[in-house]
C-alpha cells in the first residue's frame, strides 16, 4: 500500500488530487518533500522569447489577444517584449500597459542603458536584464572581456535598472555553460548587492541535464538571498524536466511560452508546466481549463501547427481508438485517464478505425443521441473493419459516418 512508502505531506498532496480526479503514480510522492514555496511564479516569454521563431512574427494586436488570453489563465508575470529592438517592439510594449492586465509586465534588456531606458519608459512594471556570461561570450561576443570587467559592467547596469524603480531581473545569458562556479556564484551576488530582485539561470542552449541544473540551481542558491528563476531550453528535450528539477532543488521561478515557441527547439512550454505544477506540487493558482484554448490561440496566431499527439493540450491526448482503452475508460475513466479531460480544457474522444470496439461504437452513437444494441454495434463494427481490410479505407471514421452506417443497418 502506498501509504508504506508515502509520508504524510505526499499522503496529504495525494488525497487533494484524488478529489480532484487525478489520480498520478503513488510513487512521485516516496520520500516526499515539498518544495520550500506553496505557489510558483509562471513567467511567460511568448511575447518576447515565442518571437524569436524563425517566421513568428506578432502584430501589436495579436500581442495583445495573447497577453489577455494569459491573463486569463492567471500568469502573473508577462515578459512583453524588447522595447529598445524597434518602435513596433516599444509600441507593443506600450499598448500591453496601456489594457492593465493583473499580470506584472516585464521587458527585455540587455546591459545597456539606452536599454533599460527604453524599458523604463514604456512603463514596464519590471526588467529582464541580460549580460552573457559564458568564456564563449565573453571571449567571442565580448571580445576577450575579462571576469573584473564583467562584473563591473554586471553591477553598473543592475544599479540603474533599480535606481529606476523596477522589479529587476539578472539574466545571465549562457549560464549553464560557465566553467567556474566561484565565478558564478560572484556574479549572481554582485547582481543582488546591486539591487537586482531575481536572479535567472539560462541554459541557453539547452545542454544541461536535469542533474545539472539542480546541481547549478543549489550551489547558486546557497548564496542568495533572492528566490531564482530559470529559463530552459529544448534542445535536448529536457526543457521540462530541467524546470521541473530547478523547482525541485529550490527555484521559485519558470520562464516558459506558450507551445514552446522560442529560438531552435524553443523552451519550457506554458501550458505544461503549470498541470504539471498542479499534479505533482498540489499548485493552484491557475486557470488550467483555459490551456487548451490558450495553445490554439497562439498556434492560429503564429502558424506554427502542435502535432496531435503533443502532451496535455494535443487533439489525441483525450482520444482513445483501442477497443481496449475505449471499454476499459467507458467502464471507468480512471482505468486510462489519469485527470479529467475538462481540467485541461478538453473533451474524451473515441475514434472508430480497425482497432476500436462495440462498446466505442455505443458511445458514439450515444453522444449522437442514439440508443443502440449490442448487436447493431458489433454490424457496424463488422463493417467498419471490412472497409480497412480491404484498403478501402485510411482515416478513422466521423460521427456522421458512423451515424450513416446505423441507419443503413437499421433499415434492413
Amino acid at each position: 500500500m502506498e501509504n508504506e512508502y508515502v509520508n504524510e505531506q505526499g499522503q496529504n498532496l495525494l488525497q487533494k488530487l484524488k478529489r480532484e480526479g487525478v489520480l498520478p503514480s503513488p510513487y512521485n510522492f516516496a520520500n516526499y518533500k515539498a518544495p520550500s514555496l506553496d505557489e510558483y511564479i509562471v513567467h511567460d516569454s511568448t511575447l518576447r522569447e515565442g518571437e524569436q521563431t524563425p517566421g513568428v512574427i506578432f502584430s501589436i494586436e495579436d500581442k495583445l489577444r495573447i497577453a489577455k488570453k494569459l491573463d486569463e489563465v492567471g500568469i502573473p508575470q508577462i515578459e512583453a517584449g524588447f522595447p529598445a529592438a524597434s518602435e513596433k517592439q516599444r509600441k507593443c510594449v506600450e499598448a500591453l500597459v496601456d489594457i492593465n492586465l493583473d499580470a506584472q509586465l516585464s521587458s527585455f534588456a540587455r546591459a545597456k542603458k539606452e536599454d533599460i531606458d527604453a524599458v523604463a519608459d514604456v512603463g514596464a512594471d519590471g526588467i529582464v536584464v541580460s549580460l552573457s556570461i559564458s568564456p564563449y561570450h565573453r571571449e567571442y561576443k565580448f571580445k576577450g572581456m575579462s571576469k573584473e570587467a564583467y562584473l563591473e559592467k554586471l553591477e553598473e547596469h543592475i544599479s540603474y535598472a533599480e535606481s529606476y524603480g523596477l522589479y529587476v531581473i539578472y539574466s545571465a545569458e549562457d549560464t549553464t555553460r560557465e566553467n567556474d562556479l566561484d565565478f558564478l556564484k560572484t556574479a549572481y551576488k554582485t547582481a543582488e548587492k546591486a539591487g537586482a530582485d531575481r536572479a535567472r539561470v539560462v541554459d541557453t542552449l539547452g545542454c544541461v541535464s536535469p542533474n545539472g541544473m539542480a546541481y547549478l540551481v543549489k550551489e547558486i542558491g546557497s548564496e542568495l538571498d533572492i528566490p531564482i528563476e530559470v529559463h530552459c531550453h529544448n534542445d535536448l528535450g529536457l526543457a521540462l524536466a530541467n524546470s521541473l528539477a530547478a523547482i525541485e532543488a529550490g527555484a521559485s521561478t519558470v520562464s516558459t511560452s506558450v507551445n514552446g515557441l522560442g529560438e531552435r527547439a524553443g523552451i519550457t512550454m506554458t501550458e505544461e508546466i503549470i498541470p504539471v505544477l498542479h499534479m505533482l506540487y498540489g499548485t493552484s493558482i491557475f486557470e488550467m481549463n483555459q490551456l487548451t484554448s490558450l495553445a490554439d490561440l497562439v498556434q492560429q496566431i503564429s502558424g506554427i501547427s502542435m502535432p496531435p499527439h503533443k502532451p496535455l493540450t494535443g487533439a489525441n491526448v483525450t482520444a482513445h481508438s483501442s477497443g481496449i482503452h475505449q471499454h476499459g475508460v467507458l467502464v471507468n475513466p480512471t482505468t486510462y485517464e489519469f485527470y479529467p479531460p475538462r481540467m485541461m480544457g478538453q473533451k474524451r474522444k473515441i475514434y472508430i478505425d480497425e482497432l476500436g470496439g462495440r462498446h466505442g461504437i455505443i458511445y458514439v452513437a450515444k453522444e449522437l443521441g442514439i440508443e443502440i444494441s449490442d448487436e447493431t454495434a458489433r454490424k457496424v463494427l463488422e463493417r467498419v473493419k471490412a472497409s480497412f481490410s480491404s484498403g478501402e479505407r485510411r482515416s478513422s471514421y466521423t460521427p456522421d459516418e458512423i451515424k450513416q452506417l446505423i441507419d443503413e443497418i437499421q433499415a434492413c
